[in-house]
């Protein structure tokens, strides 16, 4: 890549966006922890909001690609993904990590105490599990990218990945601990649940395999990577039957608490599929099976597989935005006093324009991150590819 190219990638119309939509997040950010959380629509029943949606999403990426990136050097059936693995091994592990780690920093109301949680650090707590699985994601991440650059460079054989693949492999299947932190909790029913740590390893692998699929078109497009239909299409079915599987999952939570007729969780599952929160869970139930059918589309196009992987992120963020809200706002144990603290007149959460502004600063910040590494580091498919296909990196991202 010439000088020239490299310093135009910090003044292209792209770039230039993610980073105001950053600043914007930034700004956001100030006001709230100036002004307290009161900005946002959090309260005492939803502790819990936008932000740790996007933990959970963004963790689940991480987890994913580091799934995914090994998968290619462990198993014969994903070896035609390994000229993309760099791409997938720092969009997902570093990228994905950074902003999972920066969605729990602006839920802290004191951010200045973070440290809090390594100093004061609780090996039985599952918040002091997710700060560890984090912190791995980061060291698995960097040492799988660097070990990936140097077998391209031929500095290395291919086979000294197997070790790193299997580390790489053995952390994303962590990101079932993160489930813990719900699955736990006993006095909340609809996520004290055995099935919780699969359907987040389910949850994970679609959004990173879903993210995947967008990035990788994108950047076959603009000639970054040379990538067939093909191969984005059997991605998408990969990611379908985990969908699948999510589908069965709710599936059977709402069949279980709408026979039960009574008790907690009946009651939870009543206000999510006719209640309250209906308009937010068959919003969840349409995207998923709008994603599959994209998914299992016999057409090659990739226009269906982006929008597959699109509607089936959302249908991931869905699935966690209505695991929060419907349990938290349907708690077992009530507050005495006025109607501001019945659960029953609190209606649904959604969040403030801070809350939002916030996540969209962080997401942009990671497109930032994004682009920057693939415009700076040798990504693409490697040397003998380049040569043959005539690809230029900083033209293609450029264009």
């Amino acid at each position: 890549m010439s000088q020239k190219t490299e310093k135009n990638v910090f003044t292209q119309p792209l770039f230039i966006i993610f980073a105001l939509l950053a600043v914007a997040g930034l700004v956001c950010w100030f006001l709230q922890l100036t002004k307290g959380l009161q900005l946002t629509n959090l309260n005492n029943f939803e502790t819990w909001g936008l932000y740790i949606i996007g933990f959970m999403l963004f963790t689940g990426i991480a987890a994913g690609s580091l799934i995914f990136t090994s998968s290619a050097y462990l198993f014969k059936v994903m070896e035609e993904y390994k000229p993309y693995t760099r791409i997938s091994a720092y969009v997902g592990a570093i990228c994905g990590v950074i902003g999972a780690g920066l969605f729990i920093f602006v839920d802290i109301g004191n951010p200045e105490r973070v440290w809090h949680i390594i100093a004061s650090a609780h090996i039985a707590s599952p918040m002091f599990w997710d700060t560890v699985i984090l912190l791995v994601y980061v060291i698995v991440g960097i040492l799988f990218t660097r070990q990936l650059l140097t077998v391209q460079d031929g500095k290395k054989d291919e086979k000294s990945l197997q070790a790193v693949s299997w580390v790489a492999f053995i952390a994303g299947l962590l990101v079932m601990a993160t489930s813990f932190v719900f699955a736990m909790q006993v006095a909340r029913p609809l996520w004290n649940n055995p099935v919780e740590p699969v359907s987040f390893l389910a949850a994970a692998l679609v959004a990173a395999l879903s993210m995947l699929i967008i990035i990788f078109a994108i950047l076959n497009k603009t000639g970054y990577i040379q990538m067939s239909n093909e191969e984005l299409k059997k991605l998408g079915k990969i990611a379908g039957v985990f969908l699948l599987f999510e589908l069965f999952v709710v599936l059977g939570e709402v069949c279980i608490g709408l026979y039960a007729g009574g008790g907690e969780e009946s009651t939870i599952i009543h206000w999510l599929v006719a209640g309250k929160g209906a308009p937010f869970f068959w919003a969840e139930i349409v995207a998923i099976v709008v994603g599959l059918i994209l998914f299992v589309n016999n057409n090659a196009k990739t226009t269906v597989a982006v929008t597959g992987a699109s509607v089936s992120i959302f249908a991931i963020f869905m699935i966690k935005y209505n695991l929060i809200q419907a349990q938290l706002l349907n708690p077992l144990i009530t507050y005495a006093g006025p109607a501001g603290y019945n659960p029953s007149e609190l209606g649904v959460y959604l969040p403030s324009i801070i809350e939002i502004g916030v996540s969209v600063g962080i997401v942009a910040l990671g497109c930032l991150l994004v682009l920057i590494g693939l415009n700076k580091l040798n990504l693409g498919a490697g040397k003998q590819a380049d040569s043959k296909i005539g690809y230029n990196k900083g033209t293609a991202i450029n264009s």
